[in-house]
């Protein structure tokens, strides 16, 4: 969406907006202040109060929500551009990231060959910066930023200004350079789809001059897993699953669609994995506050904020997506949303400047007030409503069994605080689209509607923290971190076989002229992409995919017959009879195995052909 369409929404959003609003207020008021069934105006002051609030909160929400769902249905296509129009440099924060960061950072080189990597290493404890060391010895866009104590760990947003330099510095001080450039950040989980940089570089992203940031739609890359907690119980990992559900159908649907409709009000928040941002708005913003990035918890969203405060536009594209791991831990899940949630809280300190720039229309202005007050509305529906529903009871006012007007009345509350919400379960099918059936859906619909109010377990959590002082940045577990990710020792029948056929890649060399160069370009490539083709089987075991699996192996049987790695291709096979079998507790058991062959062969490989030490446990 262009500039000049996002005017022409806005426009269209702001009486909808309006009537929506008015319909569900006289509907709110209906039933809690004048149907009697949760008490009588006029008795207690503090009483009116509380019901008067909770039509209020009700009434909004329910307009928020179905503007939510407009924008959703009325997403568009857009068309792609050449992203050899833009330079592209990948900024991945990390710290302690040791068992995601080489099938990251291969992904991203392998999709887009142009592209620099740009890892930041935040004091990692673990063996992170070594393997990046060792990807960089085949690869010359792959680079290493290292911070030390006590710099470093200091906040997400310090570690991303310290790249901000190093590109900066790297592009170089020429104007058209510096406009050519775009800034993405990715998390060092994160895997952009293959159309992504092609969407950014449209008419109706960066190839937009008014464009100043973008932000992708995200989705979950563990959404198929069927044992998201390995080796725990059936239920514990029935309730793994339902989570990281929960978790794709909130950013693909309610999240992708408040982002869409924002793109019509003019307000589009930057995440924190799959922003991109121009160099030159980077440098802007060096201007007014000495660096980019500040350092509030959501870093990403005072970001875009500040974007905005200087007259740029944010756009949102829901069209190429980037993939992260989500958490089936409740536990993780309430660490990492309390700090999110604590973050956002803390960048109603930008409002201000916002406000005084005057660059939003009213309908913008509306719908970032309104979202940064929701936690504040939130608290006071938990504590409201209790007591309410608690005085209502007490007074007699709930007739259920004698009064069937009440039950009429309580039945259309329920229908309007649970159909707006319900309804993202069949979108998500419809437009996600998801391989899922019509009940399936709707019953995902009625279980988004339980996920959304775990707000209320971490909005409090969030406040509290504010109000104390404590704004640490927690860093959320990996989900493989407590996983056996590469097996310890090799099956005493694979280590009778070579892991290097020599007269392989010889003969290749001889096919390609003769040239040594051509070989060791092809066993560089090789050790680049192979965490890639790891991470695609990995994901493709979990979710019990034959398909993708026999993508994946096909792929490493095809890549190690090609270079001679002969134990790869015996293990290949092994694995790909336990595949044609159906048997996948044996296919996950063997996966750490064939993980150690590849690793073995990527060892021997930078030996014996480049010549490379091995610094990393991958």
């Amino acid at each position: 969406m262009t500039g000049h369409d996002s005017r022409s929404s806005t426009r269209q959003i702001g009486p909808l907006a309006v009537v929506l609003s008015l319909v569900y207020g006289v509907l709110a008021a209906y039933i809690f202040c004048f149907s009697g069934s949760f008490g009588r105006l006029g008795e207690y002051w503090w009483f009116d109060i509380a019901l008067i609030t909770i039509t209020i909160t009700a009434s909004l929400s329910l307009a928020y929500v179905s503007l939510l769902l407009i924008a959703y249905v009325r997403q568009m296509a857009v068309d792609a551009g050449d992203p050899t129009d833009f330079t592209w440099h990948f900024l991945i924060p990390c710290r302690d990231e040791e068992s995601v960061i080489a099938e990251t950072v291969s992904a991203a080189r392998t999709s887009f060959p142009t592209a620099h990597i740009w890892v930041i290493d935040d004091a990692s404890e673990d063996s992170t910066a070594a393997i990046v060391t060792d990807i960089m010895d085949v690869d010359d866009r792959t680079h290493l930023i290292s911070r030390v104590l006590p710099e470093a760990r200091t906040g997400k947003g310090k570690a991303l200004n310290a790249a901000y330099l190093s590109v900066s510095e790297y592009v170089g001080a020429d104007p058209a350079d510096r406009a050519r450039a775009v800034i993405g950040v990715l998390d060092a989980d994160g895997f952009l789809s293959d159309n992504a940089l092609a969407v950014l570089s449209g008419p109706a992203g960066f190839g937009d001059d008014s464009l100043g940031a973008a932000q992708l739609e995200v989705w979950m890359k563990n959404r198929g897993d069927k044992q998201p907690r390995p080796g725990r119980s059936r239920y514990l990992n029935l309730l793994g699953r339902f989570l990281v559900r929960m978790q794709d159908i909130e950013f693909r649907t309610s999240n992708s669609a408040m982002q869409q409709l924002r793109v019509t009000t003019g307000t589009v928040g930057m995440g924190g994995n799959g922003q991109f941002t121009r160099l030159t708005v980077l440098d802007a913003l060096t201007e007014d506050h000495g660096e980019p990035w500040g350092n509030k918890l959501s870093e990403d969203y005072e970001l875009g904020l500040n974007i905005l405060t200087r007259g740029f536009r944010n756009g949102y594209f829901p069209q190429a997506h980037v993939s992260q791991e989500a958490l089936p831990y409740f536990r993780r899940l309430l660490t990492q949303r309390t700090r999110w949630g604590q973050g956002i809280m803390e960048c109603a300190s930008n409002l201000p400047a916002l406000r005084r720039s005057r660059v939003l229309r009213f309908p913008g202005f509306v719908e970032i007030h309104y979202f940064m007050s929701q936690p504040w509305l939130m608290m006071l529906n938990l504590l409201l409503i209790p007591i309410v529903t608690a005085v209502a009871i007490a007074q007699g006012f709930f007739g259920f069994v004698s009064d069937a007007a009440t039950w009429i009345i309580v039945l259309t509350g329920l229908v309007f605080v649970v159909l707006p919400y319900a309804l993202w379960g069949p979108l998500y099918r419809r437009w996600g689209p998801e391989p899922i059936g019509r009940t399936a859906s709707v019953l995902l619909g009625l279980g988004y509607l339980v996920y959304v109010y775990f707000t209320y377990f971490y909005y409090p959590r969030a406040i509290a923290r504010m109000v104390t002082g404590r704004n640490s940045w927690a860093k959320t577990k990996r989900n493989a971190d407590d996983v056996l990710v590469t097996s310890t020792f090799t099956p005493v029948a694979l280590r009778v076989v070579p892991l290097l056929d020599q007269s392989s890649l010889t003969e290749l060399a001889e096919e390609l002229e003769g040239r040594d160069e051509y070989a060791v370009e092809i066993v560089s490539r090789f050790a680049l992409i192979w965490p890639r083709r790891l991470a695609n089987l990995q994901l493709a075991v979990a979710a019990e995919d034959v398909l993708g699996i026999s993508d994946a192996i096909a792929s490493i049987r095809v890549a190690s017959t090609m270079v001679g790695a002969r134990r790869l291709q015996v293990a290949a096979e092994d694995f790909t009879t336990l595949v044609e079998s159906r048997e996948f507790d044996a296919a996950r058991a063997a996966l750490p195995r064939l993980a150690r062959v590849g690793d073995d062969t990527i060892v021997e490989i930078r030996a014996r052909f480049l010549d490379l030490p091995t610094r990393g446990q991958h």
